[in-house]
């Protein structure tokens, strides 16, 4: 008799099993080459920042461009982001981590975050808004306006921001960061010691609570430091959550929420380190706690 084509049960079987065992290899191997190139395109984010920074400080007598608007590390105004951008030869997408798909650089909440809720714009209701907003056009803003609006990125950004209602101006940031060390925030590039051993970009890493005790640094409080929920600026208009870049793949400790990887961080001399989780630390506090 002529034997019938076909798989038997137990060789289909056997194929499924084989599928299955190649599918756990690959698709982790997989998950971590995505994480590798988000680090790569964060890192050159950063590079590109940094080398407009770096022009714009040739042309300006060592100054790189100061804030004068937002709060927080990662607040740049609309005037400095754009002196970033046509220094660097970038476009506005290069201010955002791939790594954190939480922000969108082509959503007004985050690109255009105090400019959306202004009232001449006819702001949405607080509370009432579910999804991205559009961008809005720039091109008729003044320059006064530019520099009082502000963006929230994914990036912080060590550049002094001062107080002009005081002679001369001083600086609205603490001159000790939590563990006592000077805390040293960029006006000229040309008054810095050492650029290649001061920060100028890094990853944003927030947390809700503290990294820190009274006796010194720990890596995990009771709870964890909640690097997912930090509420801000954005919670308080749109209901979202702010939340630190590069998340990795384990929780916290003492926590069922993730922790975070590492860091990118640029040099004011231009060179881009990862910063380990391991050596991450708290090192100011605006309500909530940033690292690097």
């Amino acid at each position: 008799m002529k034997r019938a084509n076909g798989f038997t049960l137990i060789e289909l079987l056997v194929v499924i099993a084989i599928i299955a065992l190649l599918l756990s290899i690959m698709i982790p191997a997989l998950g971590r080459a995505k994480e590798y190139s988000y680090k790569v395109v964060c890192s050159n984010n950063i590079r590109s920042q940094a080398q407009g920074v770096r022009i714009y400080a040739e042309q300006n007598d060592g100054a790189v461009p100061l804030n004068e608007g937002g709060n927080w590390l990662q607040d740049l105004t609309f005037w400095c982001t754009n002196q970033i951008t046509q220094c660097a030869g970038v476009d506005y997408k290069s201010f955002y981590c791939p790594a954190n798909r939480f922000k969108n650089s082509d959503d007004g909440r985050f690109w255009q975050f105090s400019w959306v809720g202004d009232s001449d714009y006819q702001p949405p209701v607080p509370g009432t808004v579910t999804g991205p907003l559009p961008l809005r056009d720039e091109s008729r803003l003044s320059e006064a306006r530019q520099r009082q609006e502000f963006r929230v990125m994914s990036y912080n950004y060590l550049f002094d921001r001062l107080n002009y209602t005081t002679n001369p101006p001083t600086s609205r940031y603490p001159d000790r960061l939590l563990n006592g060390m000077r805390a040293v925030w960029i006006r000229k590039l040309t008054t810095l010691t050492n650029s290649s051993a001061t920060l100028m970009i890094v990853d944003n890493v927030i947390s809700q609570s503290s990294g820190t005790s009274a006796s010194g640094y720990v890596q995990a409080p009771p709870g964890g430091c909640n690097f997912t929920e930090v509420a801000g600026g954005l919670y308080s208009s749109y209901g979202l959550y702010d939340r630190a870049n590069h998340l990795a793949r384990q929780s916290e400790p003492a926590s069922s929420r993730k922790d975070v990887a590492g860091a990118n961080t640029v040099f004011a001399d231009g060179h881009v380190e990862w910063k380990r989780r391991q050596e991450l630390r708290t090192q100011i506090q605006f309500g909530q706690y940033f690292w690097w």
